[in-house]
């Protein structure tokens, strides 16, 4: 028996405020998105905002090319939404220290920099940028 392929999520633009509250919904449902990404409130209302149709992923870009708040709720569509962020104009971001660095790596991410995380004893904050840019 075969299973069809998942076909890959239809990302549309959405408000920052419907993107916001995803994102909220993601925090609350998985403790690993809630340590990966930043609170809802600390997003910026100039970026632009993307989510699935099913808003169970998304992502922003700010004006000056950061990725910020990407998460997915769906097993193994990471890898989609890292694509759309960079078809949309990312090509820098920050994530802590731990799985993340070397997930990035994958889509021609380089770190930059890595300054401590300004709460002791947490993961260091590493900055990278696409090797293309």
């Amino acid at each position: 028996m075969t299973t069809k392929p998942e076909e890959p999520p239809v990302i549309q633009h959405t408000s920052s405020a419907r993107y916001k509250a995803a994102l909220r919904s993601a925090r609350v449902a998985s403790p690993r998105i809630a340590a990966a990404t930043s609170k809802p409130a600390e997003m910026p209302d100039d970026a632009m905002y993307y989510l699935s149709e099913d808003l169970m992923s998304g992502f922003g870009v700010t004006p000056d090319g950061w990725a910020i708040g990407l998460f997915s709720r769906v097993k193994g569509r990471g890898p989609e939404m890292v694509a759309a962020a960079i078809r949309e104009g990312a090509h820098l971001l920050d994530c802590f220290d731990g799985f993340l660095p070397s997930y990035y790596e994958q889509f021609g991410f380089i770190e930059t920099e890595r300054v401590p995380n300004w709460t002791p004893g947490a993961p260091d904050v590493i900055f990278m940028k696409l090797a293309s840019v």
